[in-house]
């Protein structure tokens, strides 16, 4: 399950609330309610998104925040993204494969979070066969999605995130009507490999 930070930007970007002239005051304000909406829309299926590309918990928090933080800085420097939603994404996408890459990253796994990654306790209403049935079907939807195609990979996980082809198609750089092809072939190919 997901920990929503509870407006816990708030206190991020009064860090870089510097002191600033009283012209600029109500830009800054503009940007950081701009920033606070933004993060209440987007945050949690960012978090799906970041998780379904294998980021822990922490990973994707982390993540999320930094994005959040890039976009107050892009919006009180007054350049409002065009796709706002596709940026917001695309910024996360890149900050988290750009900290895999970095070798100045160590990994380590929480106790909470190995715990909410890993196995949930048994639920007492399902039985023990239905419980294993769950978990392989589970596991093999997992090994079916990494099967696919990065690029139609990427965008069944941003298209279960929420966003639009529009959107997907900012964060991944590629036309429109091609995300639609993607999505469907990895439609396709989920339902035949599922069978």
């Amino acid at each position: 399950m997901l920990r929503r930070p509870t407006r816990d930007m708030n206190l991020y970007l009064m860090a870089f609330g510097e002191t600033v002239r009283a012209a600029r005051i109500d830009s800054m304000e503009s940007s950081r309610e701009q920033t606070l909406r933004s993060f209440d829309e987007l945050y949690e299926p960012l978090q799906r998104y970041l998780m379904c590309l294998g980021a822990n918990p922490s990973e994707a928090d982390d993540a999320a925040q930094e994005t959040f933080l890039r976009l107050y800085r892009q919006l009180k420097k007054s350049e409002r993204p065009a796709n706002l939603c596709g940026w917001v994404f695309q910024v996360a996408r890149n900050y988290l494969r750009d900290e895999r890459r970095s070798s100045r990253r160590h990994r380590t796994v929480s106790l909470d979070d190995r715990i909410d990654h890993g196995g949930s306790p048994p639920d007492p209403v399902r039985n023990p066969e239905q419980q294993v049935l769950d978990e392989e079907r589970s596991r093999r939807l997992r090994a079916a999605i990494e099967n696919l195609p990065a690029q139609q990979r990427e965008c069944m996980l941003l298209r279960w995130s929420g966003l639009r082809y529009r959107e997907i198609a900012e964060v991944l750089g590629i036309n429109p009507s091609s995300v639609g092809t993607l999505v469907h072939r990895a439609v396709a190919r989920l339902v035949e490999e599922l069978r």
